[in-house]
C-alpha cells in the first residue's frame, strides 16, 4: 500500500493524463452557425469555419434560439450569427458586423474560440474588394450565461459544492465502514430490529438530511456575494444538491462493500472524488477533452450538479434543461444505493455469523482461562495444605 501510494498512483496518473491531453492545440471545440445572409460571403465564411482544425461546426441553427438553447445543454461552445445583407453592407463599406454568442462559464475555451472565429472572419474579409478599410467585417463578442462576467463567483459556488461533494463520499465511507472496523455489526443490527434495510436506511437517511441542510446553508450564504439568483433557481439548485449527496452517500457506502474496510474505501474515494473539479466542466468544457476524460466525468455526480448551477446563470432558458441533470443525478443514486445494498447486505450476514463465532471462541476461552485460574487456586491450595500437615507432622516428632 505504501508503494502504491509514493510511487505507483501519482506516477501511472501523471502519465496517463499527460497521454491524454497531448494535444498541442485544442481540436474541435464544437460551434453553431445561424446564417441569415445566404450570400458568397456568407458560404466562404462557413466553408472556412468548416475547414478550421480548431473548430468544428456541429450545429447549424435556423434561429438564434435553437443555439442558444445547444449551449445550454452544453453541446455548443459559441455560434455566430450571420446577419442579412452582411455581403451587401461590406461592398458598401459599411462594416457588417457578426456577433459570436460564447458560452459564459468557460473562459479558457472562450478565448480559443473566439480567437480563431476573429481569424477566419479577417482572414475571409481581407479578401473582399475593401483594402481601405482596415477591418472589412467585424466581430461582436456577446455571453450567453453569466452575462454579469463574474468568473470568479462562478469558480468560487463551484469550489463550494465540490467540497460538499468530496465529503458527502468520505462521510458515506466512515460511516458505513464503522461497524466493520469495530466489530459491531450485529449491536448496529439488534438496534435496528434484526432489518438489514431498516439499518441501512438509518445509516443513509440523517446523513444525507445533515449533509444536505448544512449545504444549503453555506450555497444561501455565498451566492448572494457570488451568484446571486431568484427564489425558484434556489429552489432547483437545492433539488440538484439533494440529489447529489444522495449519489455521494450510495458510492461512498458501496466502495465500503467492494472493499470491505475504511483504508481502501477511503483511499479510492479520494482518487475518484478528489480531482473530481478539474474534470466537471467548471474550468474546462467536458465536450472538448478526450473520450476517456468525458466517460469519467460523465459518471462524476459533481459534473452533472455544477451543470445544473451554471444552467441557472442563464434564466429561464436553463431551468427546463437543469431537471435533466437532476433526473440523472437521481438514477445514479438508485444505482450506487442498489449495488451498495446488494454487497453491505452480504457483508453484514458474514460479519455477523463472523462475530458470533469470534464471541464463541472468546467465551470458549474465557472458560479455559477460568478451568487454568480454578486449577491453578486448586494447586496452591493443595500446596499450602501440604506444606501445612508436613509441618505439624514434623512438630509432633519433635515433641
Amino acid at each position: 500500500m505504501l508503494w502504491l501510494v509514493l510511487l505507483i498512483l501519482p506516477l501511472g496518473t501523471s502519465v496517463f493524463m499527460m497521454d491524454l491531453f497531448s494535444a498541442e492545440i485544442i481540436q474541435h471545440v464544437p460551434i453553431g452557425i445561424v446564417n441569415q445572409d445566404r450570400s458568397q460571403l456568407a458560404d466562404e465564411i462557413t466553408m472556412a469555419l468548416k475547414a478550421d482544425p480548431v473548430l468544428e461546426v456541429a450545429l447549424e441553427c435556423g434561429d438564434r434560439s435553437e443555439c442558444e438553447h445547444a449551449v445550454v445543454r452544453g453541446e455548443l461552445q459559441a455560434f455566430l450569427v450571420l446577419p442579412n445583407e452582411m455581403e451587401r453592407r461590406a461592398l458598401r463599406f459599411e462594416t457588417p458586423v457578426i456577433p459570436v454568442y460564447s458560452s459564459g462559464q468557460n473562459y479558457l475555451t472562450n478565448t480559443f474560440a473566439v480567437k480563431e472565429i476573429r481569424s477566419v472572419i479577417s482572414s475571409i474579409g481581407s479578401n473582399l474588394f475593401t483594402k481601405q478599410m482596415e477591418e472589412p467585417v467585424q466581430v461582436e463578442i456577446k455571453s450567453v450565461g453569466n452575462n454579469s462576467g463574474n468568473y470568479q463567483g462562478f469558480l468560487g459556488l463551484g469550489l463550494v459544492t465540490a467540497i460538499f461533494h468530496l465529503a458527502g463520499i468520505l462521510a458515506a465511507v466512515y460511516l458505513f465502514s464503522f461497524p466493520f472496523r469495530d466489530h459491531r455489526i450485529r449491536e448496529f443490527l439488534a438496534a435496528a430490529g434484526g432489518s438489514r434495510v431498516v439499518l441501512g436506511a438509518a445509516m443513509v437517511l440523517p446523513l444525507v438530511v445533515i449533509q444536505w441542510l448544512s449545504m444549503v446553508a453555506v450555497y444561501a450564504y455565498a451566492h448572494r456575494a457570488l451568484a446571486p439568483m431568484t427564489f425558484d433557481e434556489f429552489i432547483i439548485v437545492s433539488a440538484g444538491q439533494l440529489a447529489m449527496l444522495l449519489a455521494c452517500s450510495g458510492a461512498g457506502a458501496a466502495f465500503v462493500g467492494i472493499t470491505g474496510n475504511m483504508r481502501m474505501s477511503s483511499s479510492v474515494a479520494g482518487v475518484i472524488a478528489g480531482p473530481a473539479f478539474a474534470f466537471a466542466g467548471q474550468t474546462f468544457p467536458v465536450m472538448a477533452m478526450p473520450f476517456a476524460v468525458r466517460c469519467f466525468a460523465f459518471l462524476l455526480p459533481l459534473t452533472h450538479i455544477l451543470k445544473v448551477q451554471s444552467m441557472m446563470l442563464l434564466g429561464s432558458v436553463g431551468k427546463a434543461h437543469a431537471w435533466e441533470s437532476i433526473v440523472v443525478l437521481l438514477f445514479m443514486a438508485l444505482f450506487w444505493h442498489l449495488l451498495a445494498s446488494k454487497l453491505l447486505f452480504l457483508r453484514w450476514k458474514v460479519a455477523e455469523e463472523k462475530e458470533a463465532d469470534w464471541e464463541a471462541r472468546e467465551k470458549l476461552h474465557l472458560k479455559d482461562k477460568l478451568k487454568n485460574i480454578a486449577g491453578a487456586v486448586a494447586s496452591d491450595l493443595s500446596i499450602r495444605k501440604a506444606v501445612a500437615s508436613d509441618k505439624a507432622l514434623k512438630g509432633v516428632n519433635h515433641d
